[in-house]
């Protein structure tokens, strides 16, 4: 495998990578917010469910953590490609692939 093949690997893997992370950030939200609703909807009071609240808050601290080193890794990894010379830039800014069409000025 020379070093553009596997540098498009990298790229692949790190993007997927990355899309699940903020999936699972996504998602870690949309929890809280059920718990959080679902305290409200039971009239319980504030006390009950705490625990696992600061839990999953917790949790996406640390996930928040983990992207920043994902980041990190990222830059690391692009300066490297710089370096040896190989081909691997990535866009300033990107859009979600249903706002692709909008700011093409298709739709």
């Amino acid at each position: 495998m020379n070093s553009e093949i596997a540098s498009m690997r990298i790229a692949r893997s790190i993007k997927s990578v990355e899309d699940g992370m903020d999936e699972l950030l996504a998602k870690s939200g949309e929890l809280l917010t059920e718990m959080a609703r679902a305290r409200l909807a039971t009239e319980n009071a504030a006390v009950h469910g705490q625990r696992p609240l600061a839990r999953v808050a917790a949790m996406q601290k640390s996930l928040v953590e983990a992207r920043s080193e994902l980041v990190r890794a990222h830059s690391d990894l692009s300066k490297l490609a710089e370096t040896m010379d190989i081909a691997a830039e990535c866009p300033e800014t990107a859009l979600l692939d249903g706002n692709m069409a909008r700011a093409r000025g298709v739709v």
